[in-house]
Parts: C-alpha cells; sequence; structure tokens
C-alpha cells in the first residue's frame, strides 16, 4: 500500500528536522576548528572569518598529539586484526556446527558486548596493574578484544548461515579440506560481511574513551583520551576541542568512502536468525 501524500510529508519533515538537528552542531563544530582563538566564544557567533589552521597546529605539534594518533592507529588497528582472527573461524564453527548449548554461547557472547565498561573498568585495572599491562599498547588491545570479538562472531555468523553449506560439500567432493573450503570458497563470498565488520569494530575502537583514559597512560594515551584534556573546569578550548574531534572522525569518514560500496553489501549480505 502506498503512503497517501499526507504521510510522506509527514515523514520527509521529520527526517529533515533530525537532519538539522545532527547536521547544524557537527556544521558548527567543523567552523570553530578552524577559527582564531580570539574569536571562538564571540557573542554573538562571528561567523566571517579568515580561516586558520593554527588549533590542529596546537593540537598535532605543541601538545603531541601526533603521539596519540599513532597509539590510536596501532591499538584501534590490532585489536581489529586480532578479533577479526580469532572472531571469524568462531562465527564460522556456530553457524556451521549444532551443539548443545550453542545459542545460549551465541547469546552470552553477545551480552559481553552490551556491557558497559565502567562495570569492568576496576578488574581490568587491578589485573593489568598486577600483570604490568596497563600502559602498553598489547594491554590495550586485549581490553578491547573483550568487546570486538563478540561483535565480530555476532555479525559474521549471520553472513555465514546466509550461505548455502552446499558450496563447502561440493568443494571437498573436489578435494579441498574443510578449512581450504572455507579458505577458497567461502571467505571471498562473505569479503563484503569481513570488510563492514572491520570497519564497524575500528569505529567502535577508535572512539573508545573510558577503557582508554582508566588503562592507558602517558606513552599508550589515544586521540579520544587526548581530547578530553581540552575541557577544563575553567574553560573549554572549544577551537582546539573541535579540531582534535575533527581530526579523529576524519579516518573513519575516509575508510567509509573508500569502502562504502563493500560496506553497503556487507551489511546487507547477510541478517542473524
Amino acid at each position: 500500500m502506498q503512503p497517501s501524500l499526507g504521510q510522506r510529508l509527514i515523514a520527509y519533515t521529520i527526517f529533515f528536522i533530525l537532519g538539522v538537528l545532527v547536521l547544524v552542531p557537527l556544521a558548527a563544530g567543523v567552523i570553530t576548528a578552524f577559527k582564531p582563538r580570539i574569536i571562538w566564544v564571540s557573542s554573538p557567533p562571528t561567523w566571517i572569518f579568515s580561516p586558520t589552521l593554527e588549533n590542529f597546529e596546537f593540537v598535532l605539534i605543541q601538545r603531541n598529539n601526533l603521539l596519540h594518533l599513532r597509539n590510536s592507529l596501532i591499538i584501534a588497528s590490532g585489536s581489529v586484526t586480532i578479533a577479526l582472527i580469532l572472531g571469524v573461524p568462531a562465527a564460522y564453527a556456530l553457524a556451521r556446527f549444532r551443539f548443545r548449548g550453542s545459542k545460549g554461547l551465541l547469546q552470552w557472547l553477545i551480552s559481553l558486548r552490551m556491557i558497559p565498561p565502567i562495570v569492568v573498568a576496576l578488574p581490568f585495572y587491578i589485573l593489568f596493574q598486577t600483570f604490568d599491562l596497563r600502559n602498553t599498547h598489547i594491554g590495550m588491545m586485549m581490553a578491547y578484544l573483550t568487546f570486538l570479538i563478540p561483535l565480530v562472531i555476532w555479525m559474521m555468523r549471520g553472513y555465514f548461515a546466509e550461505i548455502p553449506s552446499a558450496m563447502e560439500e561440493c568443494a571437498m567432493v573436489e578435494g579441498y579440506s574443510r578449512l581450504g573450503a572455507l579458505r577458497k570458497v567461502v571467505l571471498p563470498v562473505v569479503l563484503p560481511g569481513i570488510i563492514a565488520t572491520a570497519l564497524l569494530n575500528f569505529m567502535f575502537a577508535w572512539n573508545e574513551y573510558f577503557l582508554a583514559l582508566i588503562l592507558g597512560g602517558r606513552d599508550t594515551s589515544t586521540l579520544p583520551a587526548a581530547a578530553a584534556t581540552y575541557v577544563g573546569r575553567a574553560q573549554v578550548e572549544w577551537g582546539n576541542l573541535f579540531a582534535i574531534n575533527l581530526i579523529i572522525m576524519t579516518p573513519v569518514i575516509i575508510l567509509t568512502l573508500i569502502l562504502r560500496r563493500q560496506l553497503v553489501k556487507g551489511l546487507s549480505l547477510g541478517a542473524v536468525d
């Protein structure tokens, strides 16, 4: 049944209002990132000015956030890579093999992703202090894997479940082992799903703040944790804050634009039953 003209107008109006609520603050933040310091908080706001890169120079060079950028890249990319290496085979096993407690195991895994980081922050802190893992890249990756692996398994299981098992059976008839059929036949088919899963997990790891703040340190502090230093009790460094936020957003936006076709195909490839 086709929606009426009035229903379409209501829907378009709601979408327009939601778009304005999202895009206007985002645009204001991007503009503020290029404002000179003297007009950050001018009243009324100044919208016509000569753009400057001094805020980006300050946060990257003078505040040494290039180190934090490197830490974010190492921790996010490393944890996502390990999560895929461990999670994809586990997802395949849960999709292809039935055993007692398999559905309960899947529900338990996704419940781990729903745990608020504040619940596990203190146990992690004690463990990491005991085993000298705090303020290390390996320790940060281990903490992130607690939340990334369940999401990888949950998403990839849906993709594998959409692939007919007859594909592997035909490959094994031709002489492939189960592992060979997975590597040569199944993985190329679900590659868009792997890319979508990797990108979404990278976004979660890249933007993670609380665990990075608690478990990180001078040598492993990430960009989201560094961004908090621009919010003080006496003042907020608005230009610097929006500049570092724009730096945080840029890699994810670039990856999304580069992989947009695979992302759309991957997100529509499978559905969890």
